[in-house]
């Protein structure tokens, strides 16, 4: 079976089953913790995909890279998971859930790249601005690159706003350098 139809199926019985138990919040920040574990510790996948490793111990890891305490919804869903030998597909099922979730609660996935840290302030007013125009809310993961000089780059669903000195810099240089070929 296709590893995005085995995802899709678990993540949407488990959105279901959470928002049916109330705890869908919840199981959305152990799945995103899940996922976060996955991108942190590139062993975590050998250690799950070990035929040799008792369902014991696997469970045992899920749950603590879940962020250790678990709801019992999540607890339940990897048991399910383990029972039918689709731990090989958790990191898969997990970002269907997290993007179901998103999708369902209207949140938008962003990422704020800036030379220094930004004020509070400043960045709550970008959140704001960009909750308005999207009628939802935002979740922003903050990175400070001092490659980019100065300004910020600002990535919302797969729009990317440029107001770093490095890219204006950058477009100043193709500008410059198109009018001289033209000339030449």
């Amino acid at each position: 079976m296709n590893n995005g139809l085995i995802a899709a199926r678990y993540a949407t019985a488990l959105l279901g089953f959470a928002n049916q138990s109330a705890f869908a919040e919840r199981v959305y920040l152990e799945a995103k913790a899940v996922t976060n574990s996955y991108f942190q510790f590139g062993q975590l996948r050998t250690v799950l995909d070990n035929p040799v490793m008792p369902i014991g111990q696997k469970r045992e890891i899920i749950l603590l890279a879940g962020g250790g305490k678990a709801s019992t919804i999540f607890e339940q869903f990897i048991d399910l998971v383990l029972q039918n030998k689709r731990e090989v597909h958790l990191q898969a099922i997990m970002l269907k859930y997290i993007d179901l979730y998103r999708k369902q609660k209207n949140i938008h996935s962003g990422k704020l790249i800036t030379a220094t840290n930004v004020e509070s302030t400043t960045e709550k007013r970008l959140i704001s601005m960009i909750e308005m125009q999207t009628g939802g809310t935002v979740e922003i993961e903050k990175v400070v690159d001092p490659t980019i000089l100065g300004g910020f780059l600002f990535e919302v669903d797969f729009v990317r706003m440029d107001a770093s000195l490095a890219g204006q810099l950058q477009r100043i240089k193709s500008e410059y350098l198109d009018k001289n070929q033209k000339r030449a």
